[in-house]
C-alpha cells in the first residue's frame, strides 16, 4: 500500500511540476515604432542590419518559476528574435537597405524576466554598434501584470515579450545616438 501511495504522489508531482513550453508569438509591429523611423527617412539612404549576437550564449529560452520554459520558436535565440524585429520596423518604416554603406550590429547584453507579483517585467539591455563608428547601450524594462499562479504568470510573461521588445526598439529609436548611428 505504501508503494501505491508513493507511485501515485509521484505521479502527482510530476504532473504538477513539469513545465510545458510557452512559445513567444511572432513579433508584431508597432505603429508608434513604424512613426518615429518615418522621421529618418528622408536624411538617410537606408540601413542595414546584420549580426545581432548575445556573447555567444545563444539564449533561446529562461526558466519561469523553476517550472515552465518561456522561449522563442523555431529554433531561433532572443538575439535572432530582436534582429528579426528591428529589420520588420525597418522595412516597414521604409528605412531597411541590405545594400546601404551603413550596417548595423547589436549584442544582447543581457535578458532577464521576472514574474513575481507586483513587480513583473522584462529587462533588456542592448549594445549598438554602427558600421560608421558609432555605438550606444540601451537598457529597456517592460512592466506587466503577473499572477499567483506559475502557469498564468508565466504564460503572461510569454506574451509580454513581444511588447517588452518593442518598447526596446522604441528605445533605441528615441535614444538622441541612434541619428548618428544611422548616418
Amino acid at each position: 500500500m505504501k508503494k501505491v501511495v508513493l507511485i501515485l504522489l509521484a505521479a502527482v508531482l510530476s504532473v504538477l511540476f513539469t513545465g510545458c513550453a510557452n512559445k513567444v508569438p511572432e513579433y508584431a509591429s508597432s505603429t508608434n515604432n513604424i512613426v518615429l523611423l518615418k522621421n529618418f527617412t528622408k536624411n538617410s539612404n537606408g540601413i542595414d542590419v546584420v549580426n545581432f549576437t548575445d556573447s555567444g550564449r545563444n539564449e533561446s529560452k529562461v526558466m519561469c518559476r523553476l517550472a515552465y520554459p518561456v522561449g522563442i520558436a523555431n529554433g531561433k535565440t532572443f538575439a535572432s528574435y530582436i534582429e528579426d524585429a528591428f529589420k520588420k520596423e525597418l522595412v516597414i518604416a521604409g528605412l531597411y537597405n541590405p545594400k546601404s554603406n551603413v550596417k548595423i550590429s547589436a549584442n544582447i547584453d543581457k535578458i532577464y524576466g521576472s514574474t513575481m507579483i507586483g513587480n513583473a517585467y522584462w529587462e533588456i539591455t542592448v549594445t549598438l554598434k554602427s558600421s560608421n563608428g558609432v555605438s550606444y547601450t540601451v537598457k529597456s524594462k517592460y512592466n506587466y501584470e503577473s499572477s499567483f499562479t506559475a502557469y498564468s504568470a508565466c504564460s503572461e510573461m510569454q506574451r509580454s515579450f513581444v511588447p517588452a521588445v518593442q518598447k526596446l526598439i522604441q528605445d533605441i529609436i528615441k535614444n538622441p545616438k541612434f541619428k548618428d548611428l544611422i548616418r
